[in-house]
């Protein structure tokens, strides 16, 4: 059961899990949601979480809301963990700090080095592990609180909830159908490859200029 290893690995890693709180046990007013967990860091920080199976139909605007409540209080931050997510659970840093000048400067030389030898194909693979970072981020940094989901789920969802314009999003879908070739193993040819590499590059420095 996906609530029970949830539970599970939380508490496997020293936090308190209190799971179905009422209403007294709360740490603020959520004006009426009640979360399935709370899990605490401290008296002051920690996350409120709702779970669900699957990652299909999910009311993303509503839990939109409840996480830009739940944002208002400083050291609080909302969690939707479904059975589908490509984030491990137990892995987010309520801090979530800010990428640094050097972080980014550092992950775009070493990009440049796999195109420099040739390595194109790790060199796409490399820039879009990138792009996903930064996109999730966005994600949070919006109160969008479907960074853990699927990449094509949370694609859709950005773009839905205007996270992302209509052109971001139609780029993101066809460079991720690029991803899905490149690291299963299909050909694709060097030409269209090093188009892909450049329109990449150009989304990525969107989403860092939304960083900085």
């Amino acid at each position: 059961m996906l609530k029970q290893k949830v539970i599970e690995c939380y508490s496997s890693q020293g936090y308190e899990v209190i799971n179905k709180p009422d209403i007294q046990q709360l740490p603020f007013d959520l004006n009426g949601y009640i979360p399935d967990l709370i899990i605490k860091i401290s008296e002051a920080q920690g996350f409120i979480v709702t779970i669900k199976d699957a990652a299909v139909n999910l009311v993303v605007s509503e839990y939109r809301d409840i996480a830009q409540n739940i944002a208002e209080h400083s050291g609080w931050r909302f969690l939707l963990i479904t059975g589908e997510d490509a984030t491990p659970i137990a892995e987010e840093d309520i801090a979530d700090h800010k990428l640094t000048r050097s972080q980014i400067l550092h992950r775009k030389e070493r990009i440049a080095k796999l195109i420099s030898i040739g390595e194109h194909e790790s060199a796409f693979l490399s820039l879009w592990i990138f792009a996903e970072i930064l996109m999730r981020r966005h994600a949070r940094q919006v109160f969008i609180p479907i960074d853990r989901l699927p990449t094509i789920l949370m694609l859709h969802h950005l773009h839905d909830q205007l996270g992302i314009s209509a052109d971001q999003f139609e780029r993101a879908i066809a460079l991720n159908e690029i991803r899905n070739r490149v690291a299963h193993g299909f050909p694709v040819k060097s030409i269209k490859l090093n188009d892909a590499i450049e329109n990449l590059l150009n989304l990525v420095d969107e989403f860092i200029a939304i960083e900085a």
